[in-house]
């Protein structure tokens, strides 16, 4: 069992992980080598040509769809792991302006 001072501390810590991970993730996003590896080359045309991809009557006829569809389930997982992110960055940031705000009312 664990006690409220715990529970506290653990909060406390996961609110710090996901405020490094907003950060870390705001940073990449204005760096041009992540904007032209991963946003670029790899979430917008890498999806658009798998998407292309899944009507070629080759990809079709050698049963290489699975493979494609993959592909593009990877690209999905990868921005859901970045909102993710975004998500619980917001939260944090909220809930730490709330505890600022209640020390200052204090």
């Amino acid at each position: 069992m664990s006690n409220p001072e715990q529970n506290i501390e653990l909060e406390t810590t996961d609110i710090e992980q996901y405020v490094k991970l907003g950060e870390a993730l705001e940073r990449l996003r204005k760096h041009p080598d992540f904007k032209l590896v991963i946003m670029t080359n790899y979430i917008e045309q890498k999806a658009l040509s798998a998407v292309s991809l899944l009507a070629v009557p080759a990809i079709k006829k050698r049963g290489e769809r699975p493979d494609v569809m993959e592909e593009l389930v990877s690209i999905s997982n990868l921005q859901y792991y970045f909102a993710m992110i975004e998500n619980f960055y917001e939260g944090a940031k909220q809930d730490l302006s709330g505890e600022l705000d209640e020390e200052d009312s204090e």
